[in-house]
Protein backbone atom coordinates (compact mmCIF):
# COMPACT_ATOMS: atom_id res chain seq x y z
CA UNK A 1 0.00 0.00 0.00
CA UNK A 2 2.70 2.43 0.42
CA UNK A 3 4.36 1.32 -2.34
CA UNK A 4 1.46 2.15 -4.35
CA UNK A 5 1.01 5.64 -2.42
CA UNK A 6 4.68 6.98 -3.44
CA UNK A 7 4.46 5.82 -7.01
CA UNK A 8 0.98 7.54 -7.20
CA UNK A 9 2.79 10.76 -5.20
CA UNK A 10 5.87 10.81 -7.99
CA UNK A 11 3.22 10.61 -11.00
CA UNK A 12 1.56 13.48 -9.22
CA UNK A 13 4.16 15.34 -9.68
CA UNK A 14 5.29 14.49 -12.75
CA UNK A 15 2.40 15.44 -14.33
CA UNK A 16 2.16 19.03 -12.48
CA UNK A 17 5.62 19.29 -13.69
CA UNK A 18 4.32 18.37 -16.70
CA UNK A 19 1.37 20.76 -16.82
CA UNK A 20 3.75 23.59 -15.75
CA UNK A 21 5.77 22.71 -18.99
CA UNK A 22 2.90 22.22 -21.60
CA UNK A 23 1.93 26.33 -20.08
CA UNK A 24 5.90 27.22 -21.02
CA UNK A 25 5.81 28.56 -24.31
CA UNK A 26 10.22 28.06 -25.40
CA UNK A 27 11.23 30.45 -27.87
CA UNK A 28 14.51 30.28 -29.56
CA UNK A 29 16.02 33.63 -29.23
CA UNK A 30 19.38 34.18 -30.32
CA UNK A 31 22.65 31.80 -31.25
CA UNK A 32 26.11 33.36 -30.48
CA UNK A 33 29.60 33.02 -30.99
CA UNK A 34 31.68 33.76 -27.76
CA UNK A 35 35.48 33.34 -28.73
CA UNK A 36 37.50 30.62 -30.60
CA UNK A 37 40.20 28.61 -29.27
CA UNK A 38 43.38 27.65 -31.39
CA UNK A 39 44.66 24.13 -30.84
CA UNK A 40 48.07 24.92 -28.76
CA UNK A 41 50.48 22.39 -30.97
CA UNK A 42 49.38 23.39 -34.06
CA UNK A 43 52.37 24.70 -35.54
CA UNK A 44 55.74 22.79 -35.02
CA UNK A 45 58.37 24.32 -32.26
CA UNK A 46 61.88 25.60 -33.29
CA UNK A 47 63.79 27.83 -31.34
CA UNK A 48 64.67 29.59 -34.25
CA UNK A 49 61.24 30.33 -35.21
CA UNK A 50 60.80 31.54 -31.17
CA UNK A 51 63.64 34.11 -31.67
CA UNK A 52 62.71 35.47 -34.86
CA UNK A 53 60.11 38.44 -35.58
CA UNK A 54 59.75 37.29 -39.44
CA UNK A 55 56.35 35.87 -39.79
CA UNK A 56 56.48 32.43 -39.06
CA UNK A 57 55.80 30.29 -42.25
CA UNK A 58 53.54 27.72 -40.94
CA UNK A 59 51.06 31.08 -39.77
CA UNK A 60 51.26 32.68 -43.00
CA UNK A 61 50.42 28.84 -45.04
CA UNK A 62 47.19 28.93 -42.62
CA UNK A 63 46.37 32.10 -43.08
CA UNK A 64 46.71 32.06 -46.49
CA UNK A 65 44.64 28.59 -46.58
CA UNK A 66 41.96 30.42 -44.67
CA UNK A 67 41.73 32.80 -46.29
CA UNK A 68 40.89 31.06 -49.79
CA UNK A 69 38.53 28.79 -47.39
CA UNK A 70 40.70 25.78 -47.36
CA UNK A 71 41.30 23.84 -43.51
CA UNK A 72 42.61 20.34 -43.93
CA UNK A 73 41.96 19.34 -40.41
CA UNK A 74 40.54 20.38 -37.44
CA UNK A 75 42.48 23.60 -35.88
CA UNK A 76 40.78 24.47 -32.80
CA UNK A 77 37.20 25.33 -31.28
CA UNK A 78 34.53 27.86 -31.77
CA UNK A 79 32.63 28.53 -28.00
CA UNK A 80 29.13 28.72 -28.98
CA UNK A 81 26.16 30.22 -26.57
CA UNK A 82 22.60 29.69 -27.45
CA UNK A 83 19.58 31.39 -25.83
CA UNK A 84 15.79 30.14 -25.47
CA UNK A 85 13.15 32.31 -23.79
CA UNK A 86 10.80 30.38 -21.39
CA UNK A 87 7.40 32.08 -20.70
CA UNK A 88 5.70 30.26 -17.99
CA UNK A 89 2.27 31.05 -18.21
CA UNK A 90 1.31 29.00 -15.03
CA UNK A 91 1.11 30.38 -11.48
CA UNK A 92 3.63 27.79 -10.22
CA UNK A 93 7.67 27.86 -10.45
CA UNK A 94 9.40 24.55 -11.88
CA UNK A 95 13.17 23.99 -11.73
CA UNK A 96 15.53 22.91 -14.44
CA UNK A 97 18.19 21.33 -12.67
CA UNK A 98 19.59 19.23 -15.88
CA UNK A 99 19.70 18.78 -19.75
CA UNK A 100 20.91 16.15 -22.01
CA UNK A 101 19.89 18.01 -25.46
CA UNK A 102 21.98 18.40 -29.39
CA UNK A 103 22.26 21.72 -31.23
CA UNK A 104 21.53 21.05 -34.90
CA UNK A 105 22.81 23.26 -37.56
CA UNK A 106 20.45 22.40 -40.54
CA UNK A 107 22.52 19.71 -42.18
CA UNK A 108 25.85 20.78 -41.52
CA UNK A 109 26.40 19.30 -37.48
CA UNK A 110 24.74 18.45 -34.56
CA UNK A 111 26.40 19.34 -31.37
CA UNK A 112 26.10 18.49 -27.73
CA UNK A 113 24.44 21.45 -25.58
CA UNK A 114 24.93 21.97 -21.50
CA UNK A 115 22.51 24.28 -19.38
CA UNK A 116 25.13 27.31 -17.96
CA UNK A 117 23.65 27.55 -14.90
CA UNK A 118 20.68 25.50 -13.21
CA UNK A 119 17.23 27.50 -13.79
CA UNK A 120 14.38 28.11 -12.25
CA UNK A 121 11.04 28.71 -14.28
CA UNK A 122 9.38 31.48 -12.02
CA UNK A 123 5.98 33.02 -13.65
CA UNK A 124 6.92 35.09 -16.65
CA UNK A 125 9.92 35.43 -18.78
CA UNK A 126 12.72 32.96 -18.49
CA UNK A 127 16.48 32.93 -19.72
CA UNK A 128 17.81 29.88 -20.52
CA UNK A 129 21.66 30.09 -21.88
CA UNK A 130 22.85 26.82 -23.03
CA UNK A 131 26.35 26.56 -24.43
CA UNK A 132 28.46 24.30 -26.69
CA UNK A 133 31.60 23.90 -28.96
CA UNK A 134 32.26 23.62 -32.58
CA UNK A 135 35.02 22.18 -34.41
CA UNK A 136 37.20 24.74 -36.91
CA UNK A 137 37.46 22.41 -39.66
CA UNK A 138 36.35 22.64 -42.95
CA UNK A 139 32.59 22.84 -42.24
CA UNK A 140 32.95 26.48 -41.05
CA UNK A 141 33.09 27.83 -44.50
CA UNK A 142 29.56 26.19 -44.29
CA UNK A 143 27.57 28.43 -41.71
CA UNK A 144 26.01 30.68 -44.45
CA UNK A 145 24.30 27.68 -45.28
CA UNK A 146 22.50 27.06 -41.84
CA UNK A 147 18.83 28.46 -42.28
CA UNK A 148 17.65 26.43 -39.28
CA UNK A 149 18.80 25.88 -35.57
CA UNK A 150 17.37 22.88 -33.99
CA UNK A 151 17.77 22.17 -30.61
CA UNK A 152 16.04 18.34 -29.20
CA UNK A 153 16.79 16.93 -26.10
CA UNK A 154 15.40 16.24 -22.46
CA UNK A 155 15.71 18.31 -19.17
CA UNK A 156 15.46 16.88 -15.48
CA UNK A 157 13.02 19.06 -13.57
CA UNK A 158 11.23 19.31 -10.23
CA UNK A 159 9.37 21.37 -8.74
CA UNK A 160 11.15 22.40 -5.52
CA UNK A 161 15.06 22.57 -5.88
CA UNK A 162 16.27 20.01 -3.64
CA UNK A 163 13.10 17.32 -4.86
CA UNK A 164 13.29 14.37 -7.26
CA UNK A 165 13.87 15.27 -10.52
CA UNK A 166 11.76 14.00 -13.29
CA UNK A 167 13.10 13.59 -17.25
CA UNK A 168 10.76 15.52 -20.02
CA UNK A 169 11.00 16.22 -23.52
CA UNK A 170 11.42 18.62 -25.98
CA UNK A 171 11.61 20.12 -29.23
CA UNK A 172 12.53 23.60 -30.90
CA UNK A 173 13.81 25.24 -33.53
CA UNK A 174 14.28 28.47 -35.22
CA UNK A 175 14.83 30.37 -38.86
CA UNK A 176 18.58 32.25 -38.89
CA UNK A 177 17.99 35.74 -40.67
CA UNK A 178 20.37 36.26 -43.31
CA UNK A 179 22.13 39.32 -41.54
CA UNK A 180 22.45 36.68 -37.94
CA UNK A 181 24.77 34.36 -40.48
CA UNK A 182 26.68 36.76 -41.75
CA UNK A 183 27.17 37.91 -38.15
CA UNK A 184 28.47 34.78 -37.24
CA UNK A 185 30.69 33.78 -40.11
CA UNK A 186 32.15 37.57 -39.70
CA UNK A 187 32.75 37.10 -36.07
CA UNK A 188 34.24 33.24 -36.72
CA UNK A 189 36.75 34.88 -39.59
CA UNK A 190 37.88 37.60 -37.36
CA UNK A 191 38.34 35.27 -34.04
CA UNK A 192 39.69 32.53 -35.62
CA UNK A 193 42.51 34.63 -37.55
CA UNK A 194 42.80 36.90 -34.33
CA UNK A 195 44.01 33.61 -32.03
CA UNK A 196 46.42 32.32 -34.94
CA UNK A 197 48.31 35.67 -35.06
CA UNK A 198 48.02 36.23 -31.27
CA UNK A 199 49.35 32.56 -30.96
CA UNK A 200 52.25 33.52 -33.06
CA UNK A 201 53.15 36.41 -31.29
CA UNK A 202 52.66 35.44 -28.02
CA UNK A 203 55.56 32.66 -29.05
CA UNK A 204 58.14 34.90 -29.85
CA UNK A 205 60.86 35.26 -27.49
CA UNK A 206 63.23 37.38 -26.66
Amino acid sequence: MTALMVDGCAVTKKLSAADILSKTVLEFDNLSLDSASINKNLFPKSDDLKKSLLPNPHVIALVQDFARGILEKEIGKIHLTATLNAKNQSNDTLWIRGLMANLVLDTLMELPVALRDSVKLVPGDNRIVLVTEMPIDRRIFRLMDVNVVHIVGRMDVSLKEQEEAFTLDFDQDRKISQEEKQALADKARTSVLDNIVSDWVGAISF
